[in-house]
């Protein structure tokens, strides 16, 4: 079943927000991007509304996804080092259960990249984020 309704808001299991997609258009299995850090969800409903499970929960394909994705909608460019950084976050995937920030000694949720900082204006104001992946365009 298909609602267009505008007051439809999926939940991102990642960052925490709230959207709407980008066509308005909610649908039960189908695949949206969240804005906000750019991570593929599967479109559920709940008792509590619409929200969205991350697709290849922690597969290498996820955070490749999610940082492509999370750049694509922001206009930033990667660092020569994206490859490094990327394992970095797989390493920490391993390690600690998430796609922590590599370069930061807490494993929290607003440190799962991209990490809460550079998602509210790291980079724009500083022209990169924390641990150098993201670099504006």
């Amino acid at each position: 079943m298909s609602e267009n309704n505008p007051r439809i808001r999926i939940f991102c299991p990642v960052c925490s927000s709230r959207f709407i997609p980008e066509d308005g258009k909610v649908q039960e299995g189908s695949v949206v991007t969240c804005p906000v850090c750019g991570q593929m969800l599967e479109v559920e409903k709940t008792d509590d509304g619409w929200t969205g499970e991350r697709r290849d929960r922690l597969s290498d394909e996820e955070i490749r996804d999610r940082v492509g994705e999370f750049a694509r909608i922001r206009g930033y460019v990667f660092n020569e080092m994206k490859s490094e950084i990327i394992d970095g976050l797989l390493s920490k995937r391993d390690r600690f259960g998430d796609f922590y920030c590599p370069c930061r000694l807490e494993h929290v949720t607003e440190y799962q990249c991209p990490c809460k900082p550079t998602r509210a204006g790291d980079v724009e104001r500083l022209g990169r984020c924390h641990c150098g992946l993201f670099w504006k365009g």
